[in-house]
């Protein structure tokens, strides 16, 4: 028997069409995996396409020069001070009192102890000593009077910030003065029974009770020391009635409703209040 050659068997024919059968397989995965690509980009550009429009849906429309607000916080740990009870108090002194020794009849001493809650409230207790000597030109009518005077009240912070050095208040008073006065003029006649006699009083006692309305503001200068001015309304609640007059001078209530006051301040407290650890929330603003 004649064993054929392995040539016949390999001939240009049959290598063509195997070759040809290989790019024809090749040629079909090529186009399936870039069908497969292309779906799986088409679909990541609809996502995007998706939150790009929630985004400008949600995006809020700005006023001209106003800030972005915060679109993501971060927790971070910090300090933030609490507020105590108790944080101090001032000790203050009129200044006003004494210079109206050279311009007016009359003036006073006055000095104040204020305590510190929580930085808002100020219990507040006033001392003071008021004099008066009235020499009146025209009608030679005399009258003179000095003495002591106290006030207790309360002082309440109205600003926001009460960690600051600087107070702007609103407060009430209750003030009670007991003193003598003397009082004398010139002759008078009698227009009843005629005749004429002159007065001369002296001793007359008297207890004056009053409340006060006040706004009033601090500043620190430095340190610890800080000034003060207020204004008060007042108006009496009870006076002794004599069978004589009426006192035209008060120590501690004046002879007005409207009086002021301008302070030296001391202020001595032990710190804005305690420090504390905790956990805040810091804002992060995304242009």
């Amino acid at each position: 028997m004649k064993v054929k050659k392995i040539s016949e068997y390999t001939s240009m024919e049959w290598i063509s069409k195997a070759v040809a059968a290989c790019l024809f397989v090749l040629t079909g995965l090529n186009a399936h995996a870039q069908d497969v690509d292309t779906a799986q980009a088409d679909s990541l550009i609809s996502k995007q396409d998706t939150i790009t429009q929630k985004a400008d849906s949600t995006q809020e429309i700005l006023m001209p020069g106003e800030k972005p607000k915060p679109s993501k916080y971060i927790a971070i740990e910090g300090e933030k001070k609490k507020l105590l009870p108790f944080m101090g108090f001032t000790v203050s002194a009129d200044v006003l009192g004494p210079i109206m020794l050279l311009l007016s009849d009359n003036h006073h001493f006055e000095a104040a102890l204020r305590l510190n809650m929580y930085n808002t409230y100020f219990p507040i207790f006033e001392a003071g000593y008021g004099f008066c000597k009235i020499d009146d030109y025209n009608t030679k009518v005399k009258y003179e009077t000095n003495a002591p005077y106290a006030r207790v009240g309360v002082d309440m912070n109205i600003l926001k910030d009460k960690y600051q050095d600087n107070r702007l208040y609103v407060g009430l008073r209750y003030g009670i003065s007991r003193f003598n006065y003397d009082l004398s003029g010139p002759v008078m006649a009698d227009p009843i029974w005629g005749g004429s006699e002159d007065f001369d009083l002296k001793g007359i006692g008297c207890t004056s009770q009053w409340g006060e309305f006040v706004f009033g503001l601090q500043a620190k200068v430095f340190s610890m020391f800080h000034v003060g001015w207020s204004v008060r309304y007042k108006m009496k609640i009870h006076e002794t009635k004599t069978q004589y007059t009426n006192p035209c001078y008060v120590p501690g209530y004046g002879k007005g409703s409207f009086f002021g006051t301008f302070n030296l301040i001391f202020d001595l407290n032990w710190g804005k209040g305690k420090t504390e650890k905790k956990t805040l929330l810091k804002a992060e603003i995304k242009e």
